[in-house]
């Protein structure tokens, strides 16, 4: 195992590599709707300067101008300006490779081809651009996203589990329904509440709670998303959710990347990462053995990339919930904080929130942040990134960076008076 290695080193260390990431995460869902958003462009400010951006919409020339004002961003964007949410980036590059080529031809250099989330059209991609995949066979990767699946291979490599049941939904049966009412009111006799989870998705997608009075109306939700297996648990009383993120190289090296603590709305979905931990020895040493079973695990099993295991320190002891065999909606953050500390300054302490403001367009924001947005000096600044819906919803995520907590939490209020700003009808 490698410690205190970058994160981006571990994809590629070499000067000779072009790294071509590629951040879209429709691939993870197999269903899409409008609630879920590429964010492709949340790479422009983790890249290094010599690798290339690949976007499936357009390129938000403000933004990278300002990313690039810092020393920040690569040198090569290929934007495909494709508003069509019904084909992956994957996808598109499949279907006109050639203004990748033509960066990698002109480059000279090997490619390295890096995707949010590995399936076939992912590795399809890499061969047709002739480049090295930095991913996993399908099958492995939805082996390890899939919390129903995971959870077994916690059991077969000794690791305590939440204690639960995992659902088969059969919603053309009539007894089905029965079936999960008597589950969830046998575990309601020891819990106050009852949390069912689908075994794929992300963003609280098929994630309910339940004292079991709203149970039939849970039921239907799930019925109609098409579930087909559930997870049905006791909620139990968390007093901490750390994320610990790993990495396995193209020749099987395993790195840890560190843990850092998650919010979690109504202890459930995750709406951001705090890099401050707080959690005992003890549970860390513990999280730590745990999850380099799992990455060995993975690694032996032919799985190579991110992996993001969520913990949850509770009551009745310390447990693994949920293996991201993905890039973490973190990942990133972790790899702009890197660039910065790198090239410009040291970063005691930061935050990752996402932030829904009225729409703008960037340099709308940029005025609206004033002295408290990143400029390369201040140490206590806000940072923008995953612009991509700013013009379209208002939607973005920030990086919060300061010296001490007390900092963290003022620039958070600063933030949330955008959020608020919204609902102010002039």
């Amino acid at each position: 195992m490698s410690k205190n290695k970058l994160f981006r080193d571990c994809i590629s260390d070499s000067d000779l590599e072009l790294v071509i990431h590629a951040a879209d995460n429709f691939p993870q869902f197999p269903q899409r709707d409008a609630s879920v958003a590429s964010k492709c462009d949340r790479t422009l400010a983790a890249a290094n300067s010599n690798d290339l951006v690949v976007l499936r919409g357009k390129l938000d020339i403000d933004y990278f101008n300002w990313v690039r004002s810092l020393g920040l961003g690569p040198d090569f964007v290929v934007a495909y300006e494709a508003e069509n949410t019904d084909m992956t980036l994957s996808e598109l590059i499949i279907d006109d490779p050639e203004p990748i080529i033509e960066v990698i031809r002109k480059t000279g250099r090997d490619a390295v081809y890096v995707p949010w989330f590995s399936s076939e059209k992912e590795s399809e991609a890499a061969s047709i651009l002739g480049a090295e995949f930095f991913g996993s066979p399908e099958s492995e990767t939805i082996k390890y996203n899939d919390k129903a699946s995971f959870k077994v291979i916690c059991q077969e490599l000794d690791i305590p589990v939440v204690e639960g049941v995992s659902f088969e939904m059969q919603a053309d049966e009539n007894e089905n329904y029965a079936a999960m009412k008597t589950i969830v009111d046998g575990y309601l006799k020891r819990y106050k509440t009852v949390i069912i989870r689908g075994t794929l998705g992300e963003s609280g997608m098929s994630l309910y709670k339940t004292d079991g009075n709203d149970l039939a109306t849970i039921y239907k939700e799930i019925a109609d998303c098409s579930e087909k297996v559930v997870l049905i648990e006791p909620f139990l009383n968390v007093s901490s959710s750390p994320n610990d993120q790993w990495i396995i190289g193209r020749d099987g090296d395993i790195t840890h990347l560190g843990m850092r603590s998650q919010i979690c709305k109504e202890g459930m979905i995750h709406v951001g990462t705090i890099s401050e931990l707080i959690i005992s020895d003890a549970d860390s040493k513990h999280i730590i053995a745990c999850s380099l079973k799992i990455a060995e695990r993975m690694r032996d099993t032919g799985y190579v990339g991110v992996i993001g295991v969520d913990y949850i320190v509770s009551d009745e002891g310390v447990y693994p919930v949920e293996n991201n065999a993905r890039f973490n909606g973190s990942s990133y953050s972790i790899m702009i904080v890197e660039q910065i500390e790198k090239l410009i300054m040291p970063i005691p302490v930061w935050k990752f929130i996402k932030i829904k403001t009225s729409p703008c367009i960037f340099a709308e924001l940029e005025s609206q942040l004033e002295s408290t947005i990143f400029d390369g000096v201040k140490k206590q600044s806000i940072f923008p990134y995953n612009c991509d819906l700013l013009r379209k919803t208002g939607s973005f995520s920030v990086l919060l960076l300061a010296e001490n907590m007390d900092q963290i939490s003022d620039l958070e209020q600063s933030v949330k008076e955008l959020e608020a700003s919204r609902d102010v009808v002039i």
